[in-house]
């Protein structure tokens, strides 16, 4: 039998919103007020959105290789709204409720407050052209690009 010790392993950054406590040595997360990600800082990393307030995050600039991932981590009062820095630049589907959604060349994605579900996601990933978006919610009317 193999010898492997006991304990809890995470993959990967974790970045932890402004109610959560930190894991993996990671520092910071979303704060309850507007948010510009930095390459550097985002690059890779998990954030659980969980203020309980959304707030406006913009993206870093397409750059090709870099990627996040945004989960409802607790029930929010006012919309997050994710804004690409380069117009025009996110594309791709989410599915919410069993549909599709079509993201084409939108400037931002919206989720709605009061519609939310924990652990809906949203993944952001870019090949230095575009900002790509793929996510999953269990209403309809949780995300909206625009």
């Amino acid at each position: 039998m193999a010898n492997y010790p006991t304990g809890t392993y995470f993959s990967g950054p974790v970045k932890l919103g402004l109610g959560s406590m930190l894991l993996s040595g990671d520092q910071g997360g979303i704060p309850a007020t507007a948010k510009t990600l930095t390459y550097e800082e985002s690059n890779g990393q998990h954030y659980i959105l969980d203020s309980g307030t959304g707030v406006v995050i913009t993206l870093p600039k397409a750059t090709q290789g870099w990627k996040c991932r945004f989960t409802i981590g607790k029930l929010f009062t006012t919309d997050y709204v994710i804004t690409a820095a380069n117009t025009g630049t996110l594309e791709g589907s989410l599915i919410a409720a069993g549909a599709v959604v079509d993201c084409a060349a939108k400037d931002t994605l919206t989720i709605q407050d009061g519609v939310e579900n924990l652990g809906d996601f949203y993944d952001f990933w870019s090949d230095g052209t575009s900002i790509f978006v793929t996510g999953y919610s269990l209403t309809g009317t949780s995300a909206t690009p625009g």
